[in-house]
């Protein structure tokens, strides 16, 4: 049984907003934990967000991937891929993940911020693959 366009669309529409709230509400989780402040929840310095440029740039490609304009959708996927693997792997460079400061549940919350984000690189790479795969014929 083939997967459909759509189920494609619905995935990576599924998996970048899963994404984005996860750093929304992540922000406001380390905010309550005491482990940022308002002013840093959303920058380099959280412990369970991306920065808000990132935000905005998953907010905007996941609306493009989405689409059903195929160029949209194939810009949208790839940044959102790429932003997404940004996300994953920069919590083992940005010295935050597991910080020995950082309580059981708020190293709980950082690994599941990671497995979002994986699944995220894996639903825009399942949509660009089917994007790719479907390239409309050009006849001579």
């Amino acid at each position: 049984m083939a997967v459909t366009r759509e189920a494609h669309a619905r995935l990576i529409g599924v998996a970048g907003a899963a994404l984005v709230a996860s750093s929304l509400v992540g922000g406001v989780a380390s905010v309550l934990a005491g482990t940022n402040t308002w002013a840093n929840a959303w920058t380099a310095e959280a412990t369970l967000a991306a920065p808000l440029p990132m935000l905005v740039l998953q907010t905007a490609a996941t609306i493009a991937a989405v689409r059903p304009q195929r160029v949209a959708a194939i810009v949208g996927s790839s940044l959102l891929g790429l932003s997404a693997a940004v996300a994953g792997i920069s919590g083992f460079f940005d010295g935050q993940l597991a910080r020995a400061d950082l309580s059981r549940w708020v190293v709980a919350a950082q690994i599941g911020y990671v497995v979002v984000a994986w699944l995220t690189v894996l639903a825009a790479w399942l949509r660009l693959r089917q994007l790719l795969r479907n390239r409309p014929r050009v006849s001579s």
